[in-house]
């Protein structure tokens, strides 16, 4: 039989045949409240194809996990290994445990990717402290072996059997795929893996995504070998094989042999055959989102795929460009075909979010696109990865704000004109300020990244690029700080020495990694560790800073009306007399000693109260050193602000 003849199951219950399943698994933090693209991408292929498809999305559901009772009572007592009871992780998990309303909403909507009350998401934020115990970076040991019973794989084990995936799949469904985008899901998706294959051992199950398409062939043949459960993996563009292994798997035959950018075991060997080019992107089908998952969040925002690789792709340290091996470099959309699938999109399921999904969205593409936008009245917001470029002047800025752009997330990563060049950036330095003004002249919200270590950089380059930085900061929206870290599948790790990198043995990798598989080891002798470590202290300083600027009104309340604690957004612990307080808005911490606390009691409920209050208890000095140290903390709003949650007596830690 060929692999065009397809013989299918039926779903009895909706009378729809969906022979493959689909799963996103935990943990990608970043993705709560939301939908990613994989699943709906490649079932919307297979489906137009004939080949019928089921999506689960686990990464939510290990959201709404998180979020249990027992769960959130262990991280916020310090039951949790790694987690005191003083940690972030801790004040977070308190915080949510008095504060749902604020991460579900009343109709059960989920709100863990956007805020209510206030540009800076405190739900989101949250959430991704209280996933941090859980994510998972793991080493060359994962190719050889799960232990489900080590925390925090024990979590996921629970969850998987609480979830119930294995008997959610149908005993008619013929191939089961796992997607697996980013290097925390590996862990977890090879013990999926396990469990599905012990309750539907005849079922093939086939991983795939960037964490594999990155991996080296050693690499993944290690893992086939050792993971029984994984019956083969695509690489790269994964429409084509996909469709090809589930036509084999539905007419009974299926076999991963000679389909292109699949490896799978053949005897004793494994077997990497070579990609094939991939799909056209402008011919594929609109993603098919699933609606009942839509449903589930509060405010989606849908990823629109806008180009597969880079239109520059030319920087050294990146290895996003090596994704889609076998087919051309750079495949970008059509701007009218683009718009089409927006548009579709808003006319389906109403959404007004997008988040286009690119390494760096071109200005010419971005000129045409944001036109059409605007020609046919679409109502929308969208953000995007974009990298510093000559062409992005005002006009096509101003462009893309009219458009609906929300924010765009640049790589600027440095400000000295030598390293940007060393690495094969496209901008330079005064022309990364350029584009800083110029946004800034438009309204255009930027979210910048900044690496203070790219190759080679001295200390004084780094401290120099900060100043540059801070001369513009009403220019930043927000800014993240990524110490660097060589991968082997990019320039730099394939060439360290061109880079004044010097090839270690393997080290423990530090907690930045997100793919510890792909580290490469090494150190850079143009800064000691000391400076290193002085560079990334004061750049993520800076960072809060800019970030505590967004959450704070500037001008501050007015201390001669009523005043208040915002309890809303605070999580109170009680140590030996004195009060920590978390501020999950601004991201701070502040220590109220014993008797200030004492003094302050009545109001850590959010009762308003005035200077002459604090005067009648402690004097007009001791008031005065109450409200400045209290404003310093940002511990102060005015009370025409309104609360909108629960008072420090309903903190599962306020008791002392």
């Amino acid at each position: 039989m060929s692999d065009s003849e397809i013989a299918v199951d039926v779903d009895a219950k909706n009378g729809e045949s969906r022979p493959v399943t689909l799963i996103f698994p935990p943990l990608i933090e970043s993705n709560f409240g939301s939908f990613f693209p994989s699943t709906a991408v490649l079932s919307a292929f297979l489906e137009e194809n004939g080949i019928g498809c089921s999506q689960e999305d686990l990464n939510e559901e290990f959201a709404l996990f998180l979020l249990k009772d027992e769960l959130l009572g262990q991280l916020g007592t310090g039951h949790v290994d790694g987690v005191p009871e003083d940690s972030l992780v801790a004040a977070a998990a308190r915080w949510a445990a008095k504060n749902r309303d604020r991460l579900i909403d009343a109709q059960g909507r989920h709100c863990f990717g956007t805020d209510r009350y206030g540009a800076d998401s405190k739900s989101a934020y949250v959430m991704e402290l209280i996933a941090r115990p859980f994510s998972l970076d793991p080493g060359p040991e994962v190719l050889r072996a799960v232990s489900r019973d080590r925390h925090p794989l024990d979590a996921f084990d629970q969850f998987y059997r609480e979830s119930g995936i294995a008997e959610r799949i149908s005993t008619g469904t013929s191939l089961i795929g796992i997607s697996v985008p980013m290097g925390p899901q590996l862990e977890p998706s090879l013990m999926l893996a396990a469990l599905l294959k012990k309750s539907h051992p005849e079922t093939p199950i086939v991983l795939g995504g960037p964490t594999l398409s990155l991996m080296e062939p050693d690499d993944l043949a290690t893992l086939l070998r050792h993971h029984p459960a994984v019956d083969c993996v695509v690489r790269f563009d994964g429409e084509h094989p996909l469709l090809t292994l589930a036509r084999r798997a539905v007419a009974g035959s299926f076999s991963p042999a000679g389909i292109p950018g699949v490896s799978y075991k053949e005897g004793d060997e494994v077997v990497h055959a070579a990609p094939a080019p991939g799909p056209n992107i402008n011919k594929l089908p609109v993603p098919a989102y699933p609606a009942d998952a839509l449903d589930r969040l509060a405010d989606p925002a849908l990823a629109i795929t806008q180009a597969r690789g880079c239109y520059w792709g030319k920087c050294d340290y990146c290895d996003f460009i090596e994704l889609y091996d076998g087919s051309p470099a750079f495949r970008g959309r059509q701007p009218n075909n683009f718009v089409d699938e927006i548009q579709e999109l808003v006319e389906k399921f109403g959404v007004q979010r997008f988040k286009f999904i690119t390494e760096s969205i071109p200005p010419a593409f971005a000129r045409r696109m944001s036109q059409a936008i605007i020609d046919r009245g679409l109502n929308i917001s969208w953000n995007s990865f974009a990298m510093v470029d000559r062409r992005f002047d005002k006009e096509v800025l101003g462009l893309m704000v009219e458009s609906g752009c929300e924010f765009l997330i640049i790589g600027m990563e440095t400000t000295s004109t030598r390293v940007l060049k060393l690495v094969n950036k496209s901008a330079d330095r005064e022309e990364n300020l350029r584009f800083l003004q110029d946004a800034r002249d438009v309204g255009m919200r930027l979210r910048i990244n900044l690496i203070p270590n790219l190759p080679s950089t001295t200390f004084q380059e780094a401290i120099d690029t900060l100043d540059d930085i801070k001369g513009l900061a009403d220019c930043i929206e927000t800014l993240t700080v990524f110490p660097f870290e060589a991968t082997r599948s990019s320039n730099v790790g394939r060439n360290p020495e061109r880079f004044g990198l010097v090839s270690t043995a393997p080290t423990e990798v530090s907690a930045q990694a997100q793919y510890a598989l792909n580290h490469f080891h090494s150190v850079d002798p143009a800064m000691t560790r000391e400076e290193l470590a002085e560079a990334v202290r004061l750049y993520r300083a800076f960072a809060d800073e800019v970030s505590r600027r967004q959450t704070i009104d500037v001008s501050g309340p007015d201390v001669a009306g009523a005043l208040r604690i915002p309890v809303e957004d605070i999580d109170f612990l009680d140590r030996d007399g004195h009060v920590v307080c978390t501020h999950i808005g601004n991201r701070e911490r502040a220590r109220i000693p014993a008797q200030a606390a004492e003094f302050l009691e009545p109001y850590l409920t959010g009762e308003s109260f005035t200077m002459t209050d604090l005067q009648n208890k402690v004097g007009e000095r001791g008031a005065t050193v109450l409200v400045r140290n209290l404003l310093k903390a940002n511990l102060l709003v005015s009370a025409k602000a309104p609360a909108t949650s629960a008072s420090r007596s309903s903190s599962p830690a306020s008791a002392s």
